[in-house]
């Protein structure tokens, strides 16, 4: 299972980086384009939608690997004890709140394809298009802090304090 946990979180993440090499060739040929009178229509709305996409797919990935900022000041000064108990404390709440803008994220894709919602842009595209890298991120993130949490309970280090030190 942590086989296919990590993979999982290293694709979202590798998605994440071919979002990011999308968006400098989508304005490097728009850059180009211009010298020679061109314009790329809607560059800036693809460009926007995958950076929300390259944002939200790239959370698992980061938190796992320690890479979100952690304030430890604080934290550095509490017992092992207490430590504890603020890193179980602080990942509830967080699965929590996250747990609740993966369901209501999931369900803006839902109501944007029942509604049949289109983008504003030059280039009309159905909004649940873009919307489903954002959901499937929040969702990935959720997993990652729970199967955090679950480490936490055996008596393990979570991923992003073993990386930290």
């Amino acid at each position: 299972m942590r086989r296919i946990l990590d993979m999982l979180y290293t694709g979202a993440g590798a998605l994440a980086g071919i979002c990011i090499v999308l968006i400098t060739i989508m304005i490097l040929m728009q850059i180009v384009g211009r010298w020679f009178g061109l314009i790329i229509p809607s560059t800036e709305d693809f460009s926007g939608y995958l950076l929300a996409a390259t944002t939200f797919l790239s959370l698992a990935y980061t938190f796992r690997h320690g890479g979100h900022i952690r304030v430890t000041l604080f934290v550095n000064l509490l017992s092992r004890q207490w430590q504890r108990v603020l890193i179980y404390f602080s990942l509830i709440v967080f699965t929590l709140l996250v747990g609740f803008g993966a369901y209501y994220l999931t369900y803006l894709v839902y109501e944007s394809w029942s509604f049949g919602e289109l983008s504003q842009g030059y280039i009309a595209i159905p909004l649940w298009i873009p919307q489903v890298p954002v959901a499937l991120g929040t969702i990935l993130f959720f997993i990652a802090l729970v199967d955090d949490l679950f480490l936490l309970l055996k008596g393990d280090q979570p991923g992003f304090v073993e990386h930290e030190e």
